[in-house]
C-alpha cells in the first residue's frame, strides 16, 4: 500500500523534528467499518496512477456530517445565555451545498519523460449534488479546440451549470431565513438591474446553463508597454476573447438600448458603434470618438484594441467580448486551429479527450512571463540596497518559472461516482504540499534575513559616521591620516 493519509504525514513530518504529535479529535465520528472503508480506498484509488512520488488517500466519509452537528449544538448552547445568536440548521445548510456527498479524496503524481501527470480525485459515492454540480453534468469534446488559433497561449474551457447555482442559493435563503427569506431573495433576483440594462439578475441565473471559454494569443514580436508602469517594461500584444454560451441575447439587449443614444449623438453618447449583419449584433469600440483623447487614441491602438467588442455570434447563440473584430471572426473560421497545434498535443498528451473542463499555457507564456517577471525585479529593486531583495525575488522566479519552463495543461472529468482532473506539469502534487508545509518556515526566514539585513545597515550607519569624525579631527589635530576605516570594517567579529 502506497496511500499515507494526511494525519499520518504530520506524525512524520513532526516526528522528523522532534516535535511531539498534536492534533484535533473530529466529533461525532461514526462506528468503523472496515469493508466500508476498504470499498471506498478501493473506489479511490483505482482512479489513481500507482507509485510515484505521490500517492495519497484521504478518507472524510462523515466528517463535515460531525462538525455541522457539532456546531449546531454548540450555536443552541450558546443562544442559552445569548439569544442573539441565529438559528442557522447547519447540517441542513450543509446539505444544501452538496459538499456532505464528499466521502474521500485522493492524489497522485507520477513521472513523465517532460513532468509530472498528476490526478485529483474527489469520491462522492452518491452523485455530485449542490455546488458540485456547478461545474457542469456530462463530459464531452471541447470546442475551443477548433475556435483557438494554433499557437493560442493561454486557455480555459469550463462548463458552467448556473441553474444549479440559483437553486442553492434559494433553497440556503431558506435554511437561513425560513420561506419567507426564500421569497425576499427571489423576489430580489427579479428585480430589473440598474439602468439602462432592462434584464433580471434571475434570467442570467437560471434561464440558461452555460460554458465560458478563455481564448488569449500573445504576439511576442509586437512588444508593447505595460499600463502605467515604467516605460521598459513591455509585454507581448495580447489578442483575447471570453465566450458565454447561451448569453448573446445580452448584447442584443445592449444594442437596443445604446442605438438611441447613439443618433442623439454629441459628446455624451458613447464611444461605439453598432454592428449589425448576417453573423453579429453587438457593440464596437469607436476609436474616432472624441471621447478619447490623443493618448488615449495611441495607447488603445498600441495595445491592438480600436476594433474590440462585445456581440451576439448568431450562428451559435455565444456572448462574444473580444479585443479586435477581426480576432472574432477567426474564431468562427477555418483554419489551423489549437487542437492542431504541435506544443498544445505535445503539453495535452494522454490527457482525456472529452470532459467538463480544460485549461492550457503554452511554453510560449511561461517565457514570456519569466522575462516579464525578471524586468519588473531589475527595475523595482534597481537601487545598491536593494540588491538582497532583487536576490531573493530572482530565487523564486528560478523556482517557479525555470527556463525552457514547459506548457501545463489539465482537463477534469465528472465519473458517476466523483470528479477526476488530470494535468500534465513540471510540478508534481509533492511540491505543492511541500510548499504549502514549509511556508511558515520561509516566511520566518525571510522575515529573520530581512530583520538580520536591516540591523546590518544600521550598524554600518552608526559605526562609520563617529568614526568618520575622529578620521577628520585626527588630520585636523596631527597634519597626516591614520588609516580610515572602509566598509570591510564589519568583518570584524566574524
Amino acid at each position: 500500500m502506497n496511500a499515507i493519509g494526511f494525519s499520518e504525514l504530520w506524525f512524520v513530518l513532526l516526528s522528523l523534528l522532534g516535535t511531539p504529535p498534536v492534533g484535533v479529535t473530529l466529533p461525532n465520528q461514526p462506528e468503523p467499518d472496515p469493508a466500508a472503508d476498504a470499498a471506498r480506498f478501493q473506489a479511490v484509488t483505482g482512479q489513481l496512477d500507482p507509485g510515484g512520488v505521490v500517492h495519497a488517500y484521504v478518507s472524510v466519509d462523515g466528517d463535515l456530517k460531525g462538525i455541522a452537528g457539532y456546531v449546531n449544538s454548540m450555536m443552541g448552547e450558546l443562544r442559552k445565555v445569548e439569544p442573539g445568536v441565529p438559528e442557522v440548521n447547519v447540517p441542513a445548510l450543509l446539505r444544501v451545498t452538496g459538499l456532505d456527498a464528499v466521502s474521500a479524496m485522493g492524489f497522485s503524481s507520477v513521472r513523465t519523460k517532460d513532468g509530472f501527470r498528476n490526478k485529483t480525485y474527489i469520491h462522492t459515492p452518491d452523485g455530485r449534488r449542490g455546488l458540485l454540480r456547478l461545474m457542469g453534468g456530462d463530459s464531452k469534446p471541447f470546442e475551443v479546440l477548433d475556435l483557438a488559433p494554433a499557437g493560442s497561449d493561454f486557455v480555459i474551457e469550463q462548463d458552467l451549470n448556473f441553474k444549479t447555482l440559483y437553486k442553492s442559493v434559494l433553497e440556503g435563503a431558506g435554511v437561513v431565513m425560513g420561506e419567507q427569506g426564500k421569497a425576499l431573495v427571489q423576489m430580489g433576483l427579479n428585480q430589473p438591474m440598474p439602468p439602462p440594462i432592462t434584464f433580471t439578475m434571475e434570467k442570467v441565473m437560471a434561464d440558461l446553463d452555460t460554458k465560458l471559454t478563455v481564448i488569449i494569443d500573445a504576439d511576442p514580436t509586437k512588444m508593447v508597454h505595460f499600463p502605467d508602469a515604467p516605460k521598459e517594461l513591455k509585454i507581448p500584444q495580447l489578442k483575447g476573447t471570453v465566450l458565454l454560451d447561451g448569453l448573446g441575447w445580452v448584447a442584443d439587449e445592449l444594442t437596443k438600448v445604446l442605438a438611441p443614444m447613439l443618433v442623439q449623438g454629441g459628446n455624451r453618447a458613447p464611444p461605439f458603434k453598432i454592428v449589425r449583419n448576417a453573423n453579429w449584433v453587438g457593440i464596437q469600440l469607436a476609436i474616432e470618438s472624441e471621447n478619447f483623447s490623443e493618448r488615449e487614441k495611441k495607447k488603445i491602438i498600441e495595445l491592438g484594441w480600436e476594433t474590440a467588442l462585445l456581440a451576439h455570434y448568431l450562428p451559435s447563440g455565444k456572448l462574444v467580448l473580444a479585443s479586435g473584430k477581426n480576432f472574432a471572426d477567426q474564431l468562427f473560421a477555418p483554419k489551423t486551429s489549437l487542437g492542431q497545434d504541435p506544443a498544445f498535443q505535445k503539453t495535452m498528451k494522454d490527457l482525456p479527450e472529452k470532459g467538463t473542463a480544460l485549461t492550457y499555457a503554452s511554453p510560449a507564456f511561461f517565457s514570456s512571463l519569466r522575462q516579464f517577471s525578471e524586468k519588473a525585479n531589475q527595475l523595482s529593486n534597481d537601487k545598491e540596497h536593494e540588491q538582497d531583495d532583487r536576490f531573493i525575488v530572482s530565487a523564486f522566479i528560478e523556482i517557479l518559472l525555470p527556463k525552457n519552463a514547459r506548457g501545463e495543461g489539465g482537463v477534469t472529468t465528472n465519473t458517476k461516482h466523483g470528479m477526476l482532473t488530470v494535468s500534465n506539469s513540471a510540478h508534481s502534487h509533492k511540491t505543492s504540499l511541500i510548499t504549502g508545509l514549509a511556508s511558515p518556515f520561509f516566511g520566518v526566514a525571510a522575515f529573520t534575513v530581512g530583520q538580520a539585513l536591516e540591523a546590518r545597515d544600521q550598524a554600518i550607519g552608526g559605526f562609520e559616521e563617529p568614526h568618520l569624525e575622529d578620521f577628520q579631527r585626527h588630520i585636523h589635530e596631527h597634519g597626516k591620516p591614520k588609516v580610515r576605516p572602509t566598509k570591510e570594517f564589519e568583518k570584524i567579529g566574524d
